[in-house]
């Protein structure tokens, strides 16, 4: 799923991660990961329980890669009970130098499970690496469909930051998340899958540690929402503060 920009990308052992990688690799990979908890943008996608996923990373060429991941989802409300979510991001880097990558693309989000939910955004990105140290800022709009109630911006800003001599990284970043909403009373309540309490902010701050072909790490994470948001189809109460634990495994 579109997580978090995890950067072991940075190190030497790089590995396979999932769309929001900030470098691509030349080969195709794939990777596994267990976590007790699958957040998107600081809101829970597995119903607060813990996950699984699969990511796989295909490039077509030096420029054109996909992106395919599927996670267990858990019956998350959310999602309207889907147990299976399928994401699908062919990405385009249009400039490279310097350091600096610019990159756009789109997403396709699949709920299995979750009848006429599936939703899909335009992407864009700005990356740029110094060293051990890699920014980022991206932008994910998708325009008004059914399925989420209205229109969704998203924005947000990263960092990462490989220890030297270590086999640690830091990581965090934040975003912001607004948009519109259609007429209607299906509409009011499908918004609130991606914005439960209107326009939101949300935070995380992670450690990962690489072992060979082993990822191990512990990630904070936080939203504006708040936990007296009105109860509704599409809600579950994991939108607030929260400390995962994920292993990932790269073959």
């Amino acid at each position: 799923m579109n997580r978090f920009l995890i950067p072991a990308a940075l190190s030497a052992a790089a590995f396979a991660a999932p769309a929001t990688v900030l470098a691509q690799s030349a080969s195709p990979s794939v990777s596994i990961e267990a976590t007790t908890d699958l957040r998107e943008r600081g809101l829970s996608w597995s119903d607060g329980k813990a996950a699984m996923s699969l990511d796989a990373t295909l490039p077509l060429s030096q420029s054109v890669t996909v992106d395919v991941s599927a996670a267990t989802l858990r019956d998350s409300a959310r999602h309207g009970g889907a147990d299976l979510g399928l994401d699908v991001t062919p990405e385009i880097a249009l400039l490279s130098s310097g350091g600096w990558t610019l990159s756009a693309g789109a997403a396709g989000h699949v709920f299995v499970g979750g009848a006429g939910l599936s939703y899909g955004e335009a992407t864009s990105r700005l990356s740029y690496a110094l060293g051990p140290a890699q920014l980022a800022l991206g932008a994910s709009f998708a325009p008004s469909q059914k399925a989420i109630g209205g229109s969704n911006l998203y924005l947000e800003a990263n960092a990462a930051m490989s220890l030297p001599g270590t086999a640690f990284t830091l990581y965090g970043g934040g975003g912001y998340s607004s948009g519109s909403t259609r007429d209607g009373m299906q509409a009011a309540e499908r918004v609130r899958r991606l914005r439960p309490d209107g326009s939101y902010w949300d935070y995380y701050l992670g450690v990962e540690r690489q072992m060979d072909r082993l990822a191990l790490g512990l990630r904070y994470t936080g939203t504006s929402v708040s936990d007296d948001t009105a109860p509704g189809r599409y809600l579950d109460r994991d939108t607030g503060s929260r400390i995962s634990a994920y292993l990932r495994f790269t073959p």
